[in-house]
């Protein structure tokens, strides 16, 4: 079976495109595979060594295509490739607003926002759309997601969490979906014990660490944690919160640690390489992987930090808990007592290593026996193979359903699909489209 998946690939800022290359190899065990870039020529070159690299316009003759798709401007190629040339869509998360932003809004063509906030959420949309643009939307972008085009146009689609294929089951029922979870590639053996891992660091041998790898964004709850853990201080005069990894620009780290008075037990590392990334999570007592409000994602420093065999303390009610067992994690309540809660529970983890151990054993094997790379890349390839056979005519005729974007028939066509899927009709076969045309005065495609 030939495959060609359409992702960024380092250097590219994406975590998406970082999964997509570490599963490259797994993959090309099972399929043959070819990778379209936008740029071949500036994707490391390493990479090349596991698949062929081509780009948009070279791309050759496939059973099927994958669209691994990211919420960055990164994935907007894949995003407008996947509308055009209809294949399996892969959602790390439900929202793609700022991916369909950049790919309307950045171009220069607001109405076309403004038809996919429409299409997608109705009169709400269209409000919130005219807010965002006017730059009074504040977090509403994240309650919009703007999967429904994209999702309309798949022949299939995969979530990386159990979440995100609800949604689009609702969205689209009867399309073929499939949750296959988030890869963990294992850390290299054999792992640096906790003293050497924090001489390496240069963390005190007996400090109360708690690390926040990833991303640092303002739903990583990092203000609700640094006033936690000032507040824990006097019991534990060595701690330290470690945020490794790239901090969000408008994020005030150093001013929320000041005003608590965390003062110097803030470490932020910025960016660092998988090896250092491996010694933090070896080094730290208590990771801190809080997310509110979620999209439906799945960190993939979470599950690294998992299998490493540390605790690691998650929002209540996200993917973070709902795709674990019971003890495998430690919810954290997001609602009013979520800092109070917050203290309480790294404290006690402080106090009873036994239980840190006995978590981290939990975590660690768990990760290591659904999370394996070469067995969900096993089964993404046996789900293409059973959509790909459907793979041409369907796809005709998702493409031919686009034939009046951005017209009045297709504005009307949007309304009726719209109207259908509130009452549960959504894929249905309505008929509309000839009697519209007449009414506008056009033509059905």
């Amino acid at each position: 079976m030939r495959i060609a998946i359409w992702s960024p690939l380092s250097p590219a800022a994406s975590g998406v495109a970082d999964h997509v290359a570490e599963s490259l190899p797994f993959l090309a065990e099972k399929a043959d595979l070819v990778a379209v870039v936008e740029d071949p020529s500036a994707v490391d070159a390493g990479l090349a060594r596991d698949v062929a690299l081509v780009s948009p316009d070279r791309v050759p003759p496939v059973d099927v295509d994958l669209y691994p798709l990211g919420n960055s401007p990164a994935h907007g190629y894949a995003y407008r490739a996947a509308l055009d040339r209809p294949g399996v869509v892969v959602l790390h998360e439900w929202s793609l607003h700022d991916l369909v932003w950049h790919e309307t809004v950045g171009r220069g063509d607001v109405a076309a926002y403004l038809r996919e906030m429409r299409r997608d959420h109705g009169p709400a949309g269209t409000f919130a759309a005219r807010q965002v643009v006017r730059g009074f939307g504040g977090d509403l972008p994240a309650r919009f997601a703007l999967t429904g085009r994209v999702l309309e146009s798949s022949l299939g689609v995969v979530g990386t969490t159990r979440f995100v294929v609800e949604q689009a089951l609702r969205r689209l029922p009867g399309r073929p979906a499939r949750h296959i979870p988030l890869h963990a590639l294992r850390p290299p053996e054999p792992l640096p014990d906790r003293a050497r891992a924090r001489s390496a660091l240069g963390l005190p041998r007996d400090a109360l660490v708690v690390t926040a790898p990833g991303l640092a964004t303002r739903a990583r709850r990092l203000d609700v944690a640094v006033r936690a853990l000032a507040r824990l201080r006097k019991q534990h005069p060595l701690l330290r919160l470690v945020v490794v990894g790239p901090v969000d620009g408008s994020l005030p780290l150093e001013a929320w640690a000041t005003e608590a008075g965390l003062g110097g037990r803030l470490i932020v590392t910025g960016p660092v390489m998988m090896e250092d990334l491996v010694r933090h999570l070896v080094a730290a007592d208590v990771i801190l992987a809080l997310r509110h409000p979620s999209r439906g994602e799945m960190s993939a420093d979470l599950l690294r930090s998992l299998a490493v065999g540390r605790p690691a303390l998650v929002t209540a009610g996200t993917p973070a808990t709902r795709e674990f067992p019971e003890g495998v994690v430690i919810p954290i309540d997001p609602g009013g007592h979520e800092e109070a809660e917050l203290e309480a529970m790294i404290d006690a983890l402080a106090r009873r290593p036994a239980l840190c151990e006995a978590v981290g054993r939990a975590a660690r094997a768990f990760v290591r026996e659904r999370h394996d790379p070469q067995t969900l890349a096993g089964r993404l390839v046996e789900f293409l193979a059973e959509v790909a056979p459907g793979r041409e005519a369907l796809g005709r005729r998702l493409v031919a359903q686009r034939a009046h974007d951005g017209t009045l028939l297709g504005d009307l066509l949007e309304e009726v699909r719209e109207a259908a899927q509130e009452v549960g009709l959504a894929g249905a076969s309505l008929g509309a489209e000839e009697p519209l045309a007449t009414l506008v005065g056009g033509r059905p495609g």
